[in-house]
């Protein structure tokens, strides 16, 4: 008899109660609801953090795949020191490491609002992009974010050579005060000295937004985050993506093109992806962008060239230019603004979706919000889905932890555990690489 998972799902005839995950030094983790679970199999969850003393905050929980081998278990242990290393008020922090039920948890920062891809769905309902303001200011403080894991140093200031490798708008939140963070380093490249090195042909992270050097799996720095930055702001100022584009025939894959792998399940082969993504040159930025205002448009045509030479050196570079460009235009735009912004989408989202109920007899179940809407609806609007399933939303499974076989990585996600006060970070997850440590 299949036991339930009383974590994440109610037991028949037994009333709800607050059920404790587990605890980090006398600090309790209380399971609150799913947020969502991952085509990877990591499933995101909101927990409420009770101290000793009373009640703490909100925090997400987000359960890993079980490692199944040497390396992938060495791989999660390499990762919890990366992430701990990150801390910049754009990037969300990572708290504790735990192993419950044999199966390692991350307990991460929770950033009340909206992720960048529920405000591209509200975007996509009331077919309008959000402001050039909007673009610029979200963007730039991304590229802050990332220029200070970029340019982290350990210890005896050695450059570590960070480089994210899943910039896209899933992993990008909106503070309901206007804040960005970033979050989800769990496909981060690193030359961390003496880290695990492996040989699959992995793209890692969302190949809608990878770079052309990772869809042909060579070397990948910096600059290929600032490309998959460029494909973000390009959608939002735009509401378009290169991938979204019209066309009946699949394109032959590049001559080049190596055997390739995605990380998770894709909406359009990998095949097609690369040679989509090979074809983005000025010309084609120049025509997608071509009601952006000129210096934005420039940004944009700078980021997306194919070579990354011909980029933006550093992320610090791309947001001094961004920057530049809001003191010239919207000097005043900053997280007012931009919580006011995405408020004003949702209203418009909504408004136009009780429109189309009137006129076709209803579009979505009863009460549900356009906000709802567009989170539940992921895949299914005029924006390209990159990864099958939703963001933030609740999928009805029965997610059985699976067993740990190995007690050492236990007792190192244990020992990994950090004490009550908030350390910096953010989440991780095994990885599969196939670069060598320069």
């Amino acid at each position: 008899m299949k036991t339930p998972d009383t974590t994440t799902e109610e037991i028949p005839g037994v009333p709800r109660r607050p059920r404790v995950l587990f605890t980090v030094g006398g600090t309790a983790f209380e399971f609150v609801r799913k947020l969502e679970v991952r085509a990877t199999g990591e499933l995101l969850m909101l927990a409420r953090r009770r101290y000793r003393g009373g009640m703490g905050g909100p925090v997400v929980i987000k359960r890993l795949r079980n490692p199944s081998g040497f390396v992938e278990r060495r791989r999660l242990v390499e990762e919890v020191e990366l992430t701990f290393r990150l801390n910049h008020p754009g990037i969300a922090k990572v708290y504790h490491l735990k192993a419950y039920r044999g199966v390692p948890h991350v307990v991460m920062e929770y950033v009340e609002g909206r992720s960048l891809d529920t405000v591209l769905n509200l975007v996509a309902m009331r077919r309008k992009p959000m402001s050039p303001a909007f673009g610029a200011w979200v963007v730039s403080e991304v590229a802050e974010a990332l220029h200070h894991a970029h340019t982290l140093r350990d210890e005896w200031n050695r450059p570590l050579g960070i480089v994210h490798r899943d910039v896209s708008p899933r992993n990008l939140r909106l503070g309901v005060h206007g804040e960005v963070k970033l979050t989800n380093f769990t496909a981060a490249f690193s030359t961390l000295p003496g880290r695990e090195i492996t040989s699959r042909p992995l793209v890692k992270g969302d190949v809608a937004y990878a770079s052309p050097e990772a869809l042909r799996r060579e070397p990948v720095d910096a600059r290929s985050d600032l490309f998959s930055l460029g494909l973000v702001l390009l959608e939002v100022l735009t509401g378009t993506h290169p991938l979204a584009q019209e066309g009946d025939v699949a394109l032959p894959p590049p001559p080049d093109l190596p055997l390739v792998q995605a990380q998770g399940p894709t909406w359009m082969p990998l095949t097609e992806v690369a040679a989509r993504m090979a074809l983005v040159g000025p010309r084609e930025v120049e025509h997608l962008a071509r009601d952006v205002p000129e210096g934005l448009r420039a940004v944009l045509v700078r980021a997306l060239r194919q070579s990354p030479a011909d980029r933006f050196g550093t992320a610090a570079e791309l947001a001094a230019a961004l920057r530049e460009w809001l003191r010239d235009h919207a000097p005043a735009y900053g997280r007012q603004a931009a919580a006011e912004e995405v408020e004003a989408a949702a209203r418009e989202a909504t408004g136009r979706r009780n429109q189309a109920e009137l006129l076709e007899g209803g579009l979505h179940p009863a009460e549900l919000t356009a906000e709802e809407a567009a989170m539940a609806s992921e895949g299914s609007s005029e924006r390209p889905p990159p990864f099958l399933g939703g963001d933030d939303v609740t999928p009805d499974l029965n997610d059985e932890p699976l067993p740990l076989q190995d007690l050492d990585l236990v007792e190192n996600l244990d020992e990994l555990s950090g004490p009550d006060e908030e350390a910096p970070g953010d989440d991780f997850e095994d990885d599969d690489d196939g670069h060598q440590p320069v």
